[in-house]
C-alpha cells in the first residue's frame, strides 16, 4: 500500500480524534456536550422514547396533557438557559427577567397556536426548529463549533422527520403493509407483525402464499414485542400502540443520519466540506420518507450502515471486538431483509485486503477474527432461508413475486427500450407516472434511472394530485426535483474525480465505497430487469448510495478548496434542506 497515503489516513486519524476528544475542547460545557456526543445512537434512542407518550407516533394520538407538559419543560429549560447566560454575562435582575418573560410569552403562544391550528405538523417543524436554534445559540462555543454544528444540522432533520412521522398513518404512504387485525390472520407487514404478537412464534406453514411473511423476522419481532411492551403492559389502546411502531423506524432512520456522521469524520472532513454532505443526508427526503415505514427497510439500512461505520474502524485497527460488531450489524441485517448480503462483498473486500497487508505479522490473530467473524454473522443472517429450505423446500433465493396482470406491469416493453429511453415527455411530470385506466394521458415510469431519481425525492406514492389544493406548491417541487437531480449528478462526478484525484482516500476505501455503490445499482437494474414493475424501481433499495455521493462531494470540496465552489455547493445544500423540508411539511398538512 503506498506509504504516503497511509501517513495521509493517519493525519486525517489524529485530527478526527484530536476534534473528538474531551480534552482538546476544555470547560464544563464542552465536557457536556463531549459525553453526549460520545454515544449519538444512545441519545438518539433515548429521544425517541422520551418523545413516545407524547404522541405515540400521530398526531391523531397525542394525549391531553403533552402540549402543557412540553410548555412547562421548554419554559424551565428556557428558564436554566437564560440565566446561565445571564450570570455569566452579568447581566442585571431585570434583562434577566426581561428575557424569561419573553420565553414564557413564547411557551404560552406557541402552544395555543399549535391547538388551534389544522396543521400541527408545520407547527412541531417550525416549533422544535426554533428550540434548537434558541439552545443552539444559547450554547454556542467557538471551540467546539463543529460538534455543535453538525449537532444543530442533524437535529433540524429529525424535527424534519418527526413532523413527518407524526402526519403519516402506517396506513398511509406504506409498502405492502396490510392490517394489524386481532384473532384474523392478515398478510403484508402488519399482518406478520400481528401474527407474531399474538401467537409469540413464526408462519408455520409454507408461507409463499402469505404476502411479505417471506422476510426474515428480526423487525417485525421487535415490532411484535413494542406492541406487547405498550399495550399489554402499558395499557395503550392497540390502535396508538401499532401507530408507535413508527418512533422505532423514526430512530433507525436517525442512526443512519449518525452513521453517515461517522464516515465523514473518519476522512477528516470538517468546516463546510462537513456541513455541505451532512445536510445533503440529514434532509435528503428518501431518509424522511423511510422514518415512516413500518417495513424492515429502515431496521435494514440502519443496521447496514453500522456494519460500514465499524468496517472502516476495523480497518483502521483490526480487533475482535470490532469485527464482532461487524459481524453482528451483517447478521441482523439479513434477519431483517436477506438483500442486506449486498454489504458483505465490499466488507470481504477490505478483510481481504488487510489479510494481505498484515500477513507477515498478524495473520494468525486475522485469521481467528474471520472466523468468529463467519461463527456469528453466518447462522444469523442464513438460518431462516435455510429454515425455509429444509421445512418446505423454499430456494434460499426465494423472492415472492406480485400477481400477474397488474396495471403496473411493464413487461411488455423490452428492458433496452426502458434504460435507454430518456424521451422528454417523462420528465413534463417531477413525480413518479403510474398508469390508471382513470386518468387520461397517464402512463406507467419504465426507464430505471427516471424513477429512482423522482421517487428518491418524493418516494412513489407523492404524486400531483397531493397538491390540487396548494398549486403554490408545484413550482417548489419541481425546482427540488432539478436541484436533486443535480446534487446526484454533482456526486457522480466528485466520486470519479476523488477516484482519479484525490491521493488522500487509499485504493481500499475506495473500492470499498464503489463497489457497494455498483452493488446496489446494478442490483435495482438486475431486479427491474427481472421483475419488470413500476413498484421494483424505487430508490428504497439502494439509500446508501445518498451517503456514499455525499461523502465523495466533501472529498472533492476539499480537494478543490475553491472557495466560490464551496459557497456554491452550500447555497445548493442550504436550498436542497429548506425546500425538502418545505414539501414534506406539506405533505402531511395537506
Amino acid at each position: 500500500m503506498d506509504t504516503s497515503q497511509n501517513n495521509n489516513e493517519i493525519k486525517e486519524t489524529a485530527s478526527e480524534k484530536t476534534a473528538e476528544s474531551p480534552v482538546s475542547t476544555g470547560g464544563r460545557k464542552e465536557a457536556v456536550l463531549d459525553r453526549l456526543a460520545a454515544h449519538p445512537y444512545i441519545m438518539a434512542f433515548v429521544l425517541c422514547m422520551v418523545l413516545t407518550p407524547f404522541c405515540f407516533g400521530g398526531l391523531n394520538y397525542v394525549p391531553s396533557y403533552a402540549v402543557p407538559v412540553t410548555a412547562i419543560l421548554l419554559a424551565a429549560v428556557s428558564a436554566f438557559l437564560i440565566a446561565r447566560r445571564c450570570y455569566r454575562a452579568h447581566s442585571p435582575i431585570h434583562k434577566y427577567v426581561l428575557w424569561l418573560s419573553a420565553a414564557g410569552a413564547a411557551a404560552a403562544v406557541g402552544s395555543g397556536a399549535y391547538l388551534r391550528s389544522e396543521n400541527k405538523a408545520a407547527w412541531i417543524m417550525l416549533g422544535g426548529s426554533w428550540i434548537l436554534l434558541a439552545v443552539y445559540s444559547l450554547v454556542y462555543n467557538e471551540k467546539i463549533k463543529h460538534k455543535l454544528n453538525s449537532m444543530l444540522i442533524i437535529g433540524l432533520g429529525f424535527m424534519m422527520k418527526l413532523s413527518y412521522v407524526l402526519g403519516t398513518s402506517v396506513y398511509s404512504r406504506q409498502h405492502d403493509n396490510g392490517e394489524f387485525t386481532l384473532n384474523e390472520l392478515r398478510q403484508g407487514h402488519l399482518g406478520y407483525i400481528a401474527y407474531l404478537y399474538q401467537n409469540h412464534h413464526l408462519y408455520p406453514e409454507d408461507y409463499r402464499q402469505m404476502l411479505q411473511y417471506c422476510h426474515p423476522p428480526f423487525h417485525h419481532t421487535i415490532s411484535a414485542v413494542w406492541v406487547y411492551i405498550m399495550h399489554d403492559i402499558f395499557r395503550i389502546e392497540i390502535s396508538e400502540a401499532v401507530e408507535s411502531i413508527q418512533m422505532l423506524t423514526l430512530f433507525y432512520s436517525v442512526t443512519i443520519v449518525i452513521s453517515a456522521y461517522y464516515i465523514f469524520r473518519y476522512f477528516g472532513l470538517e468546516g463546510r466540506n462537513l456541513y455541505i454532505p451532512l445536510a445533503i443526508t440529514s434532509f435528503h427526503p428518501c431518509f424522511t420518507f423511510l422514518a415512516s415505514l413500518i417495513n424492515n427497510d429502515p431496521l435494514m439500512w440502519a443496521l447496514v450502515m453500522g456494519a460500514m461505520v465499524n468496517t472502516l474502524k476495523w480497518y483502521r485497527e483490526p480487533s475482535l471486538k470490532r469485527i464482532m460488531y461487524i459481524s453482528l450489524c451483517i447478521g441482523l441485517a439479513m434477519m431483517t431483509k436477506v438483500s442486506a448480503a449486498l454489504v458483505a462483498p465490499p466488507v470481504a473486500i477490505v478483510f481481504l485486503a488487510v489479510f494481505i497487508r498484515d500477513i507477515k505479522t498478524s495473520w494468525k490473530k486475522l485469521l481467528g477474527q474471520f472466523i468468529s467473524f463467519g461463527a456469528v454473522c453466518i447462522p444469523l443472517g442464513m438460518w431462516f432461508p435455510v429454515r425455509g429450505l429444509v421445512k418446505f423446500g423454499i430456494p434460499l433465493n426465494y423472492v415472492q413475486e406480485l400477481p400477474k396482470g397488474l396495471e403496473q406491469d411493464i413487461s411488455g416493453i423490452s428492458f433496452v427500450k426502458r434504460i435507454t429511453d430518456l424521451s422528454p415527455v417523462q420528465f413534463r411530470n417531477v413525480f413518479e407516472n403510474w398508469y390508471s385506466g382513470e386518468e387520461a394521458g397517464s402512463f406507467n415510469e419504465q426507464n430505471p434511472l427516471i424513477a429512482i431519481l423522482k421517487n428518491s425525492i418524493f418516494s412513489e406514492f407523492i404524486r400531483e394530485s397531493k397538491f390540487d389544493n396548494a398549486k403554490y406548491m408545484l413550482p417548489v417541487c419541481r425546482v427540488l426535483f432539478w436541484l436533486g437531480v443535480f446534487i446526484a449528478a454533482a456526486a457522480l462526478a466528485a466520486m470519479i474525480y476523488t477516484f482519479v484525484k484525490d491521493k488522500t482516500m487509499n485504493w481500499v476505501c475506495k473500492v470499498f465505497f464503489g463497489s457497494f455503490y455498483l452493488l446496489l445499482v446494478g442490483n435495482l437494474y438486475i431486479m427491474s430487469a427481472k421483475y419488470p414493475l413500476v413498484c421494483t424501481m424505487n430508490f428504497r433499495y439502494l439509500m446508501p448510495a445518498v451517503i456514499i455521493g455525499s461523502l465523495f462531494i466533501g472529498m472533492a470540496l476539499r480537494r478543490l478548496s475553491s472557495k466560490k465552489v464551496q459557497l456554491a455547493a452550500g447555497a445548493a445544500a442550504a436550498v436542497f434542506s429548506v425546500l425538502s423540508a418545505a414539501v414534506y411539511t406539506s405533505v402531511v398538512c395537506l
